[in-house]
């Protein structure tokens, strides 16, 4: 599914709507002042409702960086224009998620806006409630269309066989 949307904000989440209240954020990578750049700020929610072992790996030209996450499951990165990053959500007995937020589009149209800013959600789930399954790719890409630089929006839901487990020996 695709989905354009003009505003230069979007409230999506990768599982569902709820979504923690804003508190004091840590900062994430950020980048030289650049001519545009795209802030993100995303919540995650687990269901034992606990963020301090959640990882937020975020990777682009080649590098990597691990973003903090406030103890209310919210972080905010600041990505420059021009850059494909992923964001590898991660947290111990749940089932690793990635975003894809791409920033190539983001001076297209006619934003006034020097800092375009995205918003989004996303639920870890229990590994013990998805039957061994992992996603086969990123559950999403928010990006910005190339004709007139509003928010383009995919969802992708697609399941593998996770880990095999061994054969019981008696």
């Amino acid at each position: 599914m695709k989905t354009c949307i003009s505003s230069f904000a979007i409230l999506f989440a990768f599982g569902t709507n709820s979504f923690a209240a804003p508190a004091d954020l840590p900062e994430g990578p950020g980048s030289p002042p650049a001519e545009r750049e795209v802030q993100v700020t995303a919540w995650l929610q687990a269901f034992e409702l606990s963020y301090d072992d959640i990882t937020v790996q975020v990777e682009y030209d080649g590098a990597a960086e691990t973003v903090g996450v406030n103890d209310r499951g919210r972080f905010n990165v600041t990505l420059p224009a021009d850059v494909e990053a992923v964001l590898r959500f991660e947290k111990p007995g749940h089932v690793t998620k990635e975003v894809i937020v791409d920033t190539r589009h983001v001076a297209a149209g006619d934003f006034d806006e020097r800092v375009r800013k995205v918003s989004f959600g996303v639920v870890l789930e229990p590994e013990r409630h998805m039957a061994d399954q992992v996603y086969a790719g990123p559950v999403g890409t928010i990006g910005f269309d190339a004709d007139g630089g509003c928010l383009a929006v995919e969802e992708h839901r697609e399941l593998a066989p996770g880990r095999k487990r061994a054969t019981m020996v008696f």
